[in-house]
This record gives C-alpha cells, structure tokens and sequence, in this order.
C-alpha cells in the first residue's frame, strides 16, 4: 500500500507539472513583462517621432519628398524593432493586435514613397487620405495595448495634412498663374469711357468668381481650413463691390461726364480699395496657415514656408 502510495502521489506531481504548476507566471510577472514591452515599444515609438519632428515640416513639393523617404525610413525602423520585441506573456490579445495593424502599414507607407517621389499632388492626396482609416486603427490598437507613445498625437489627421499642406500651395500658385494672366489682359489702363471700364469690371468680377471656385476645388489642409474659408469670403466680398461699381458705370453709360455723380464714385471706390486690402490680408493669413509654398520653378516665386499655425494670427 505505502508503494502504491508513493506511485500515486508521483502521478498527482507529474500532472501538477503538465498543467503548469509552478513555471506558470504569477500575476506579478505578467504585469511587470507587460510594463517592459510597453516601455520597450513607447521607446521605439518616441525615437521615430522624435527624428521625424526635428526635420520639421515640408517647405514645398520637393521638401516633401525628402521628408517622405526619411520619415518612411524612420517609421520601418521602429517598427522592425517594435515586432522585434517578444510579446508580454500574459499580456492578452491587444498586443498582438496591435503588432498586427503595425506591419499593415507598409504597403500604404510605399505607396506614399512612390507619390512622393513622382511629384504628382493628386497622387499625394490619394496616398495621404489611404493613410488615415490605417493610422486610425493603429491609434485604437495602440490605445487599448497601453502604449502612450505611439500615435497618441493625432497622427491620423496631421501626417496626411503634411502632405496635403505642399499640395495645396502648388495647385493654389498654378490657380494665381492662370489667374494673373487673365486680370493683366484686363484694359483698365487703356479704358476711357463708363462704357469700357463696366467691360473691364464685369470680367473683373467673373474672375473672382473663378478664383473662388478653383479655391473650391482644392484641398488646403485641416489646419488652414479656417483661413481658407475666411479667404473665399473676403473675395466674395471684393466680387460684390466690383459688381455695384459695374452697375453704376451701366447705369452712367452714354451720360455727359459732367453730369456723373462724382462723390458717388468716390465712396464705391473707397469701398473697393477696403475690400481689397482685406483680400490681401486674409491671403497671407492663409498662406501662413498653410505652412507650405510652392515649388521653385524658373522665372517663378519661392513661396517659402512656416509651421502651420495652430491659431488664427492677426
């Protein structure tokens, strides 16, 4: 009986043992593994957001390019040494999950490479908008694995609004070019009647309403959408002006000069030289806002650049 004994309570350890017994980790462990990938991963996270924000934001198109290829660089280093790191056991599904939406990244991260190196804006767009439902999801995988480093900072808006920013003004300063080429073959100088200078100011105003609507067409930034929106009023405004002061030069046409209403002239035009000069201001606040300029061609403007506003400056 003490021999069965023995072999039975020889059996009861072995099975202790298969079921894990004591090489099972405590609570304890499980809770400081996790805090070590945590910090581990977070460091990663901080070192690729740090590189990326010391280069600071693309100046124009082929700016962008370059923080493109180096930004991408930065990202698929941490994330070779995030899948790296041996996940928390004990530490649940999320982070799993999380290192599962991390390396979907890449193919979005190439495409972006290839827009960025073709210096196409709809393609940069295209590339920038793909980015953000991937960046979100890494955000939310991010959050519920614990991490606090790794795109906690409104990644998903801001990364594609870099890009957005360079595009932006490239497609606004070919909208000004096409734009300035029109308003110059304008008579203004040459005009010598009521009756031509009411043609000038009705072509006036159908180019502000272009100018408007090819704003519409564009895609500024989130960051400057407020300027951009103020910009759009401030040229309506300037539209209505130039089309009282067109009404009152049809209204005066075939009249003898002496008998026009001078003094009423004199306000319109005050009027429209105040409209004007607030057309100018909102631009360049808008421009700032933007924080991108576009790029340098031959017999053409630098539009230089700033960081992105974060409030409305006067």
């Amino acid at each position: 009986m003490r021999r069965y004994g023995g072999l039975a309570g020889l059996v009861m350890v072995a099975t202790l043992a298969a079921c894990g017994g004591s090489d099972e980790p405590t609570a304890e462990e499980k809770r400081a593994a996790k805090a070590r990938w945590v910090q581990q991963v977070d460091g990663a996270c901080r070192k690729a957001n740090d590189a990326i924000a010391q280069r600071g934001w693309p100046a124009d198109l082929v700016d962008l390019d370059r923080l493109v290829v180096r930004g991408i660089d930065d990202t698929r280093a941490a994330i070779r040494t995030i899948t790296r790191e041996r996940l928390p056991e004990g530490g649940g599904p999320r982070p799993r999950a999380f290192i599962r939406e991390l390396k979907a990244l890449d193919p979005e991260l190439t495409k972006l490479s290839e827009a960025s190196e073709d210096l196409e804006p709809a393609a940069l767009v295209k590339a920038a908008e793909a980015l953000k439902p991937r960046l979100a999801a890494i955000e939310k995988g991010a959050e519920e694995a614990g991490l606090s480093d790794c795109l906690s900072h409104d990644e998903r808006m801001f990364i594609p609004d870099a890009v957005r920013a360079p595009v932006f003004a490239q497609q606004l300063a070919k909208l000004d070019r096409s734009l300035l080429r029109k308003v110059k073959s304008l008579r203004f100088a040459s005009a010598s009647t009521l009756g031509e200078f009411a043609s000038a100011f009705t072509r006036y105003s159908e180019l502000i309403d272009a100018a408007v609507e090819g704003i519409d067409r564009l895609d500024p930034p989130l960051w400057a959408a407020d300027q951009t929106a103020a910009y759009q009023v401030a040229l309506r405004d300037l539209q209505s002006v130039s089309q009282k002061f067109t009404a009152m030069l049809i209204a005066d046409k075939g009249k003898p000069l002496g008998s026009v209403d001078v003094a009423k002239y004199t306000r319109i035009e005050r009027e429209h030289d105040k409209a004007a000069k607030r057309e100018v201001k909102t631009r360049r606040k808008m421009l700032r806002a933007v924080g991108a300029g576009p790029t340098l061609r031959p017999g053409g403007e630098d539009g230089g650049a700033v960081e992105p506003e974060t409030e409305e400056q006067s």
